[in-house]
């Protein structure tokens, strides 16, 4: 009997042990993560990666690809600089990043109007009108602008005059939309030859980056007659300009 009973006690205090194994956090099965907590992170990452493309946009915008470091954006995003290298692997894949955001939407949005004009104008397609369906997504964002977009179109002007790394990254990302546009004004023009409208484009080009680079040379110029964010006062302007400017070239190389 007194053997027994140790043995007895030994058997309920495995199977104690066993009840307690199974009610331990070891032995519970992993709790499932909340899909609202993963999407909760999620969005905080695009906040923070965000936040680092505002900051990098507004650098590169003032100082260009090679005034701006690393640490520069991170202490004006008021993050770490291993997220920059977490988000972009390095400063230029950053760079091209604050590109990437906005270029790809305002795209879209130009072969969508150059579309719709070419649809609705039943054959009957004018210089005037390719250019102003070409330029009236830019003028709308110009219009309704944020301070980002402000940085985006002083950056695109600037690398659209770099020598260095600007002429292949506008190429990359430009060169289909700006075919849509020559296409349609060759039907516009059917003996415009391809040399006129490539550097007609070239002149049209750099009248938009001097007003997207609003750098207040025009306001200092005319002494706050005009102003480079006034949409109203230079959008159908440079429409007309452009447009005179493209007959005139094509027209006197087939006299």
């Amino acid at each position: 009997m007194d053997e027994i009973q140790p043995s007895l006690q030994r058997r309920a205090a495995a199977r104690d042990a066993q009840r307690l194994g199974k009610r331990s956090r070891q032995h519970q099965p992993a709790a499932p993560v909340s899909r609202s907590r993963t999407s909760k992170k999620a969005q905080q990452s695009q906040e923070t990666r965000d936040r680092l493309l505002d900051a990098a946009e507004e650098l590169f915008a003032r100082h260009g690809l090679y005034g701006v470091t690393v640490r520069n954006v991170a202490q004006h995003a008021e993050v770490d600089t291993a997220l920059i290298h977490y988000y972009f692997g390095t400063k230029r894949g950053m760079f091209d990043a604050v590109f990437d955001r906005r270029t790809q939407g305002v795209n879209q949005t130009r072969m969508a109007a150059m579309d719709a004009y070419e649809a609705a104008s039943a054959g009957n397609i004018t210089v005037e009108g390719a250019i102003r369906a070409f330029l009236q997504p830019i003028l709308e964002k110009d219009r309704n602008a944020d301070q980002g977009w402000r940085n985006y179109s002083a950056l695109v002007a600037m690398a659209n005059n770099s020598k260095e790394w600007g002429g292949e990254m506008m190429s990359r990302l430009f060169d289909h939309v700006i075919r849509r546009l020559i296409a349609l004004l060759k039907k516009a023009m059917p003996d415009a030859s391809d040399e006129d409208l490539y550097w007609s484009y070239q002149m049209l080009s750099g009248s938009l980056m001097v007003i997207q680079a609003s750098t207040g040379r025009i306001e200092l110029l005319s002494g706050g007659l005009c102003r480079s964010d006034d949409v109203d006062a230079f959008g159908e302007r440079l429409v007309q300009y452009a447009a005179a400017g493209f007959r005139a070239v094509c027209a006197s190389r087939r006299r």
